[in-house]
């Protein structure tokens, strides 16, 4: 029987059942021809045992030689542990965690990095999206031998789900995930690397680890981000803290660099579900081959990627009409509460209503979470999203139909591909998943990956150099930096301590601030709240100086981003703003949900990050130059806080949506921490509260995971 032949058999029942000894014996064929150390015919193997798992029961009499197989190939989560002989329950207690309350048990490779981290080694992983590497990261908590740990992920949104699985742990650690909170005794910081990069109350950090350490390489595609986490690793490194890198698969690291950080490389291909690439007959009408496909799914969990924000409107738009989805009872009042605080129109509430959720970065974070808890909850069958959910968000997809090809105009690479692939079937849900494509796949190429702190090639950022110790910088680093020292425009703490700036930026500003007329620096010289035209004179120069022109988030001029920020002070009222941008006019947005996401991105984007960061550092280089007159940390404060309660923002990433936590404000009125304003929240009965249906199940949903 050829591979090919073996991929179909053991995943029909029907066959299964009428030859269970031939397949079986034809699989231990393969498994053989492995057994010389030949990886391809294992992991061809194993592909097979796991597509025979999902019918386990037909084999009947001979499930104890599937077994044998399963045990051999090292997928001991896989083994029914109350069938198991006495040497197979030794081998199957060897791969279980010490310490974890839950049943898990590790598959071969798992507990191979897991027994490596105990022993001491740092360990970088390249492993598959089925791998469970962040099951590793919970074990090494749960053994409770490091005081203080570090978890540094890619987006906010992998925050919320860390913390969330980590709050079983909060007997032993407490649980950091803002930068206002002030640590325990003993600790665990489940941090962005830009939060990481700004909190003054980190101790020493005994055991750190970067989750999709794959972006710290991503210098062309996002150099603040790139450098950001480039700059926590290495703060976290010269701690000497062991650490545990883990992400998707890659080529290569870096030569030298396990050297250089006494650290072991670890890439695997082992994977514990089997996946099947289905292309779609191609067509001039794709969103209505789409609808039928979807249609044809009806039941099953399925992921659609789509390239943007838009792509996913007209993709759920396109199954909408088709009626590709039943209605789901479910979530009526989810969507009942969204039409009313957003948009009677909004895509997001006419979808979940018929059992269809989007997600994408222009989303509230709170109603995000609510999109995917559903989705793996089963309330909703469908998913359209972007790459947003695809950066390490764990979803119980069986199935992922791939309808774009690029992410926004870039083409997905084999790498990227790899990774939304993966998406597809989930360990104990899903033994195999399936993978629809609407286009060819990339070619086969997985990445290098550089680490630019550690290489300092010319594309490493002026802004990340100047945070690596002098001992440390390549000779051609030295020379490059070298010009800031000499400079005497502005202290190098002040352009360290703005790490996010490119130094010559904050250099630009200061010369211009510098040869300013008078006039120009008074409308500088504010505190508290600015006037219109205070408030414009800082636009303009951060947006030239600090941003070089940059448009970004639907801003394109110092201008506009002065009367966007006056009218969120004006109005913060989310649909009262929305209302506001359908007003007719030639800047009107053509359709709703274009005013819901100009409105959520500008909160997002610029309101509660880019913005109050631009504003510190303007004042820092205003007051060294003029030598006082500006403190802009007032109105920072409350821009980033949608001008609302401190608070209100960080219980947004626990689940709360801002419409929610304004109906607790009287409540929280008075908490003096983030930890105070939690610790009220835990207390509170949401049956007492006057909130409605949707309003108290996130209330209830937010108290279960503190």
């Amino acid at each position: 029987m050829t591979v090919a032949e073996l991929k179909i058999q053991p995943g029909d029942a029907e066959t299964v059942a009428k030859r269970p000894f031939q397949i079986l014996k034809e699989l231990a064929a393969l498994f053989n021809k492995s057994s010389d150390g030949d990886t391809l015919p294992e992991q061809q193997c194993r592909d097979l045992v796991l597509r025979a798992l999902e019918h386990r029961k037909e084999f009947g009499s001979y499930q104890p030689v599937l077994d044998s197989l399963v045990r051999e190939l090292g997928l001991f989560p896989y083994l029914e542990e109350q069938s198991l002989s006495l040497m197979d329950s030794i081998a199957y207690e060897y791969h279980r965690p010490a310490l974890l309350e839950d049943s898990l048990v590790f598959h071969r490779e798992q507990a191979e990095v897991y027994r490596n981290l105990l022993a001491g080694e740092s360990i970088i992983l390249s492993a598959p999206t089925s791998f469970g590497k962040s099951k590793v990261i919970d074990a090494m908590i749960a053994c409770k031998r490091y005081a203080n740990i570090a978890v540094i992920v890619p987006t906010i949104a992998l925050i919320d789900e860390t913390r969330r699985r980590l709050s079983r742990f909060s007997s032993d650690y407490k649980i950091v995930t803002q930068v206002s909170q002030v640590p325990g005794d003993r600790n665990v910081f489940v941090f962005t690397a830009e939060r990481a990069n700004v909190y003054t109350q980190l101790p020493r950090i005994e055991f750190f680890v970067i989750d999709e350490f794959y972006k710290i390489g991503a210098v062309e595609s996002d150099q603040k981000r790139t450098a950001a986490l480039n700059q926590a690793f290495y703060t976290l490194s010269k701690g000497g803290g062991q650490f545990y890198l883990l992400g998707p698969n890659v080529r290569q690291i870096p030569e030298g660099l396990e050297q250089r950080f006494r650290c072991r490389f670890f890439p695997t291909a082992f994977s514990t579900v089997a996946s099947d690439l289905i292309p779609v007959k191609k067509t001039s009408k794709p969103l209505t081959a789409l609808a039928e496909l979807v249609k044809r799914l009806r039941g099953e969990p399925t992921l659609i990627y789509c390239k943007s924000p838009a792509s996913t409107n007209d993709v759920v738009d396109a199954l909408l009409t088709a009626k590709s989805v039943d209605e789901s009872v479910d979530t009526d009042a989810a969507a009942r509460w969204m039409q009313k605080n957003f948009h009677a129109e909004w895509i997001l509430p006419r979808a979940i209503k018929h059992g269809i959720g989007l997600h994408h970065g222009r989303l509230p974070r709170s109603l995000g979470q609510f999109v995917v808890r559903a989705f793996n909850e089963g309330r909703i069958n469908v998913l359209a999203c972007t790459s947003t959910l695809i950066e390490g968000v764990n979803t119980k997809a069986k199935n992922v139909i791939i309808f774009d090809n690029t992410i926004a105009k870039e083409k997905l690479d084999f790498f990227t591909f790899n990774n939304i692939k993966g998406r597809s079937g989930r360990m104990f849900q899903h033994f195999v998943g399936r993978v629809y494509l609407f286009h060819e796949p990339p070619q086969e190429e997985l990445p290098f990956v550089d680490f630019p702190l550690f290489t300092q090639t010319s594309s490493a950022p002026n802004s990340l150099l100047l945070q690596i110790d002098s001992s440390d910088l390549t000779a051609k680093s030295k020379d490059r930096v070298e010009a800031f020292h000499r400079q005497k425009v502005l202290p190098m703490v002040l352009l360290k301590a703005h790490s996010s700036i490119e130094p010559e930026n904050l250099l630009n500003l200061a010369t211009h601030i510098k040869g300013a007329p008078l006039s120009d620096r008074r409308l500088l010289s504010w505190q508290g709240f600015p006037k219109y035209d205070n408030l414009k004179a800082v636009c303009q120069l951060v947006w030239v100086h600090l941003l070089n022109e940059r448009g970004m988030a639907g801003v394109f001029s110092g201008s506009q981003l002065t009367l966007k920020l006056s009218k969120l002070r004006n109005t913060p009222d989310i649909r009262a703003r929305i209302l506001a941008e359908l007003e007719p006019g030639k800047f009107a947005a053509k359709t709703v949900d274009s005013a819901v996401e100009r409105v959520l991105e500008f909160d997002r984007t610029w309101a509660s990050f880019e913005m109050p960061r631009l504003l510190r550092a303007a004042a820092d280089v205003h007051n060294h130059v003029v030598g006082g007159g500006a403190d802009y940390a007032y109105y920072a404060g409350q821009l980033e806080n949608l001008f609302r309660q401190p608070f209100q923002i960080a219980l947004e990433e626990f689940g709360l949506p801002l419409q929610v936590s304004d109906k607790l404000a009287s409540r929280l009125r008075g908490a003096d921490s983030i930890d105070h304003a939690l610790a009220v929240l835990k207390r509170l009965e949401p049956m007492s509260l006057d909130l409605d249906r949707f309003e108290r199940e996130l209330v209830a949903i937010c108290q279960q995971d503190l």
